[in-house]
């Protein structure tokens, strides 16, 4: 096996900005006028406090306890019996034609991503089509390819991705669907090349048929066919409906108010002036804004519920679940480390960050727009925010007070940053995928590169059309 070198990766972007700090001066932004101050270095009792800092932010732990509860629910799916039996199944159906399926998990990894830019909520499913990928003989990095690969995709080519292209209208009050013919043709684009390059060239590169057999993460090949599968397939697809519905912002993203009417009235309802389901139910936010609180007590409670209907008994039940923790232990450390520098970005409460003097520095290279600067400037801030919302955030002020074409501006952050999380180890879907697959970063790099350079070449094509069509 080849050696992980994700924590050296993570390790030098770290290192990389602490250098930065000793020699690039914070700044804050009064609507497009930088007021800069001194530098403030990162020193070495710094260098072991962030990391720290980080793996105790409940932010972040939360993104832990998430991958520890599905790496829980996956353990008791195991143990009743029928998931390793509609694995099996459908890897059978498609054991003549298994490239089909690699292009079905691609698309509905990418396809739900644009729609929703829902990453961390979408793996969930990642263990599932894990499994059969696997036991069709693909190898592991084209099992990460054709699930988290495709998530990311799916997030650069974001259409109606609320923590995406919903940010993007509150905060510069565009209209989604203004560009959605061009965001909708980009994620064709965009999907189609990285189906080509994983069939077509990842798939025989890495097809595993003569080698040893993968071994498959949260997988055990328990069958129990005189138990159905059904119960267990409806609870699956309800969970994965209510996760979407209930995590994606429709009453800003979209304007519909419907959950929030919905919810209101149950939390209204009294009998006698007394608040009956509001007591009973307790503090709940309506269905639109939930985050990862709301779906890890999803996760916790659909796990429970299963294993009930399978009548898998109190001790048998608990230890199923922690052994399945257990086997995602590295995952989530490791997509909570990847969020030290994006700590670092928010630890300042006067908002003076390096990023705003270098933000400044790139927006007046230029007198005016300058697409190269503005397209390098994103990159970077994809380094140092692997949360878009905040990156556009930073930016508002200078932006809305230098700019006027806040349309094109938000197509090119919204590729650029994209692009950049498939690539940067301080994306936290990337650097749970690999530690998941137990991949090295250098590894996933040889094998993404060909791709990166055909979603490059779209994204500047994409963008010189809409400078010419402007």
């Amino acid at each position: 096996m080849k050696k992980n070198n994700l924590w050296k990766a993570i390790g030098i972007c770290f290192i990389a900005y602490v250098i930065l700090t000793w020699i690039i001066p914070v700044g804050s932004f009064s609507s497009s006028t930088l007021s800069k101050g001194t530098t403030e270095p990162l020193g070495f009792i710094d260098m072991i406090r962030y990391p720290l800092l980080t793996g105790s932010t409940s932010l972040f732990v939360l993104i832990g306890i998430v991958m520890l509860l599905i790496g829980g629910f996956y353990g008791v799916l195991n143990q009743t019996g029928v998931y390793a039996n509609v694995v099996n199944k459908i890897a059978k159906k498609y054991k003549e034609k298994k490239n089909v399926f690699v292009v079905i998990s691609i698309l509905v990894f990418a396809v739900l991503s644009s729609l929703t830019a829902l990453t961390i909520p979408l793996f969930i499913m990642v263990p599932f089509f894990v499994a059969v990928i696997l036991s069709l003989g693909y190898s592991k990095i084209v099992a990460m390819l054709s699930t988290v690969g495709a998530i990311l995709v799916g997030n650069m080519a974001s259409t109606y991705g609320f923590n995406i292209n919903g940010y993007l209208s509150y905060f510069f009050g565009t209209n989604i669907h203004d560009t959605i013919l061009t965001r909708f043709l980009f994620l064709a684009v965009a999907t189609g090349a990285f189906i080509y390059f994983t069939v077509h060239i990842c798939a025989k590169k890495n097809d595993t048929k003569n080698e040893s057999k993968v071994e498959i993460p949260l997988y055990q090949n328990h069958v129990d066919k005189k138990k159905s599968a059904v119960p267990m397939v409806v609870i699956a697809i309800v969970m994965m409906l209510l996760i979407l519905v209930g995590m994606y912002n429709w009453e800003i993203g979209l304007n519909i108010e419907f959950f929030n009417n919905i919810h209101s009235a149950i939390m209204d309802f009294k009998i006698a002036g007394y608040p009956l389901f509001k007591n009973i139910i307790g503090e709940m936010d309506p269905m639109g804004y939930w985050t990862n609180y709301e779906f890890a007590i999803i996760i916790f409670l659909v796990t429970l519920l299963i294993a009930w209907i399978y009548n898998i008994k109190g001790k048998e039940k608990w230890k199923a679940f922690v052994d399945g923790a257990k086997e995602m232990v590295p995952v989530a450390l490791y997509a909570i480390i990847a969020n030290i520098i994006f700590l670092l970005m928010n630890s300042s409460s006067a908002g003076a960050t390096i990023f705003n003097t270098i933000a400044n520095f790139f927006m007046t290279l230029t007198k005016g727009f300058n697409v190269f600067s503005f397209g390098v400037l994103s990159a970077i801030g994809g380094i140092f925010y692997n949360d878009f919302p905040f990156m556009i955030n930073s930016l508002y002020n200078p932006i809305t007070s230098l700019y006027k074409d806040f349309t094109f501006i938000s197509m090119l952050t919204q590729m650029i940053h994209g692009f950049v999380m498939l690539i940067v180890p301080t994306s936290v879907l990337l650097v749970a995928g690999l530690r998941y697959f137990n991949i090295s970063y250098t590894e996933w790099l040889k094998n993404i590169w060909k791709y990166l350079i055909l979603a490059f070449v779209a994204i500047a094509i994409f963008i010189v059309l809409l400078l010419l069509l402007a």
